[in-house]
């Protein structure tokens, strides 16, 4: 059976999602190479520096070239998963850009 997991930041949380349990997924507990581990990591660290933690609806990207490098980085990310677990998993993807989850089907 393939399981479903989903790509997607939240402030201090791994960025992998279980989509059936809805349970947050640490990336070394997956098949993925050391390199990929590291750069989700990187990317989710990357999201909780945004955070304002005294106003947190004001938690923002400094510039939109800023968001457009974390939109990037999410998409190449995204398809670096769907090749690395293709054989068991279903990877979709929230996109903050577009602001909704994204199917394999629609990379």
């Amino acid at each position: 059976m393939v399981k479903k997991i989903k790509l997607m930041t939240e402030y201090y949380y791994y960025p992998l999602w279980d989509m059936d349990d809805v349970d947050n997924i640490d990336p070394c507990k997956l098949p993925l190479q050391e390199e990929t581990i590291n750069s989700l990591l990187e990317w989710a660290e990357t999201y909780n520096k945004i955070l304002n933690i005294n106003n947190p609806s004001a938690s923002n990207f400094a510039n939109p070239i800023e968001e457009e490098k974390f939109e990037r980085k999410g998409l190449e990310l995204w398809k670096k998963l769907q090749q690395e677990l293709s054989a068991n998993y279903q990877v979709f993807y929230f996109s903050e850009k577009q602001g909704k989850l994204l199917s394999p089907f629609e990379y």
